[in-house]
């Protein structure tokens, strides 16, 4: 199914920031992980990505430092607790609107 763009633009932050609850990560490897969970359905692009980290990193939600990989250094990312506190707050706002959309659309099955 492919979805609207527009429906998870407000959802970039969350999406990144709840892989992020797992483990830290740099750039390329969360995109990856963004598609690998969403089967190939939903793919991060380099420049909202980096876009995503400038403002999350802006809000305090993350914080970023380098690390020597085998190749080369990357800039990995880390979720702070305030972060974490907004992904809860994202994560009960979605469950709300999903309940509140549940309730419209049940109003859809009236013949």
């Amino acid at each position: 199914m492919e979805i609207d763009k527009e429906v998870l633009r407000g959802y970039i932050d969350p999406i990144i920031l709840s892989i992020l609850a797992k483990a830290d990560s740099y750039g390329y490897d969360l995109a990856r992980q963004a598609k690998e969970l969403s089967c190939g359905t939903f793919e991060l692009k380099e420049g909202t990505l980096y876009v995503a980290f400038k403002r999350l990193e802006k809000n305090s939600y993350i914080v970023s430092y380098w690390q020597e990989g085998q190749a080369a250094r990357r800039k990995y990312y880390h979720i702070t607790e305030k972060g974490r506190a907004f992904l809860d707050h994202k994560k009960q706002e979605w469950q709300f609107i999903k309940q509140l959309m549940d309730t419209f659309y049940k109003g859809d099955e009236r013949k």
